[in-house]
């Protein structure tokens, strides 16, 4: 298992909430997930930066799910804020977390305890922004939007303008438990 932190340039608050970026970069996670089946334990997203908990197979794995995150997130989030510079200060950052409970255990705490320990709101849950506590303690999924840019292009040049509904699809970010609690059932985890 790994700890992921991803974080803007210049700590521009590039990833502040709201519905419609919340939406691309949920698309954007779920997409990422499916195509290099990574595991994802925990995720929050904050103004200007972003943790993940993740457990790879391989180190490349990491790498290429991260390439595919980072750069499609800054696409999004670019094109949505009008943003043409660089995104991101520089590549993640990933921390091996050991197999030991209290290890696992600790840097989920410290991954929900995002947003409260800066003051910003009262309870993970009350986080306006992509947050995984409320679908960690209910069970649930999140989802978003992928925008298939590739195919909005390839029409536009083609002289074609396809209607929004071909151009987009759901995707969905599925949570694993964390290993060290991988035998317990989904109630005793929650």
């Amino acid at each position: 298992m790994v700890e992921v932190t991803l974080r803007t340039v210049h700590g521009r608050l590039l990833l502040r909430p709201g519905r419609s970026l919340n939406d691309l970069i949920m698309g954007v996670v779920g997409r990422a997930q499916r195509l290099y089946g990574i595991h994802i334990h925990g995720l929050v997203v904050l103004s200007n930066h972003l943790h993940a908990l993740l457990s790879p197979r391989s180190p490349q794995q990491l790498a290429a799910f991260m390439n595919y995150l980072a750069s499609n997130v800054a696409r999004e989030a670019g094109k949505l804020h009008d943003w043409r510079e660089k995104f991101w200060a520089r590549r993640y950052r990933s921390i091996i977390v050991s197999h030991e409970e209290e290890a696992q255990v600790g840097r989920l705490a410290y991954l929900l305890g995002n947003g409260i320990k800066e003051g910003l709101v009262a309870r993970p849950q009350d986080w306006p922004g992509i947050h995984c506590a409320q679908a960690l303690l209910d069970g649930t999924t999140l989802d978003g939007t992928w925008y298939e840019r590739t195919a909005e292009y390839r029409a536009r040049r083609r002289g074609l303008e396809l209607p929004h509904d071909e151009l987009t699809q759901r995707e969905t970010v599925v949570f694993t438990q964390l290993p060290c609690w991988a035998e317990l059932d989904s109630t005793s985890y929650r």
